[in-house]
């Protein structure tokens, strides 16, 4: 072998080394993609893990992640390497995924329809301030247990609460009763958890709540209710348009309102949100026979329907 023929063996391009991180971004995203997937097929738990835990975690490993890269690009020269700009971009695109919600939780339950006539959990009008299946009626309509959830607050000459709004008892809507929508079995109580001064939220999600057992696969809740203002016992069974508490600001709530949502099984909150639709309301002044109140994500001057239950002919 010739001395020219050596050097250039010697001297040929090696391959570029694929660091430990850049492979697991890669690796990260193709697996964000296959979960993504897996939660739009709407198996059930499966897709409902998928939605609700997997894609958020991968969200997160993105910022240990991005973390090392950089101070790898730092210190190991040279900084601008094909692999770590892949490697960056699929974090970014994880990233945004992962800590973004663009869509309505995808469940299998979209076309499900209750045997049983709902109406309204109160008397008298009151705003939506969350209810629809679309984003931008309904923020809860991201996660996959709230998916059909509601928000029901009360208004007064266009606001939300008297005076400066800085007590819980301020809010036009706080102490309200609260009444059964439907008839059924209480499977779950929680009523000792203070009341939130508005602004202000504990760690508790659904703060004291009411689970109501309609069917074996059709639970409600009615949450952020008053601090030891339910009436019904565990066990009880309750008739619709009954008394069975009174709206409060407990849970993770900034201000008094009160949250309503069905699901198809009693764990909470890995489940699957059920349509919940109500009868015989009327809806800005006009009659709905079975319907879904639409709300508004303009929380301070809410823009939702104004529902109120009509008698009983």
């Amino acid at each position: 072998m010739s001395q020219d023929t050596a050097d250039t063996t010697n001297t040929a391009p090696q391959p570029e080394p694929w660091e430990w991180w850049t492979l697991l971004s890669v690796s990260l995203l193709g697996l964000l993609l296959i979960t993504y997937a897996i939660a739009f097929l709407r198996l059930g738990t499966i897709s409902l893990y998928a939605h609700g835990l997997g894609i958020p975690a991968m969200g997160v490993l993105t910022v240990p992640l991005m973390f090392m890269g950089l101070l790898r690009t730092i210190f190991r020269p040279p900084a601008i390497r094909r692999s770590r700009t892949i490697a960056f971009v699929a974090l970014i695109i994880v990233g945004f995924l992962g800590n973004t919600p663009l869509f309505p939780a995808p469940t299998s339950t979209a076309d499900w329809k209750s045997t049983h006539s709902y109406r309204l959990p109160m008397d008298g009008e009151w705003v939506t301030l969350a209810g629809g299946s679309d984003m931008d009626t309904n923020y809860h309509s991201t996660t996959a247990a709230y998916r059909w959830g509601y928000d029901f607050g009360k208004v007064q000459d266009g606001k939300k609460f008297k005076l400066d709004g800085g007590r819980a008892e301020d809010y036009f809507a706080f102490g309200q009763p609260v009444l059964a929508p439907v008839e059924g079995k209480i499977k779950a109580v929680e009523t000792g958890l203070s009341d939130n001064v508005p602004g202000q939220y504990e760690s508790a999600a659904l703060g004291n709540f009411i689970m109501i057992e309609v069917e074996p696969d059709e639970y409600l809740f009615l949450a952020h209710l008053k601090s030891d203002s339910v009436t019904v016992r565990l066990g009880e069974v309750v008739k619709k348009g009954q008394v069975i508490a009174a709206v409060g600001n407990s849970g993770r709530t900034l201000e008094p309102h009160l949250h309503v949502h069905l699901q198809n099984t009693a764990e909470f909150p890995f489940s699957e949100s059920l349509p919940l639709r109500f009868s015989n309301y009327s809806a800005n002044g006009k009659h709905v026979d079975l319907g879904m109140p639409l709300g508004s994500l303009i929380w301070d001057a809410p823009e939702g329907e104004r529902v109120a239950q009509e008698p009983v002919q």
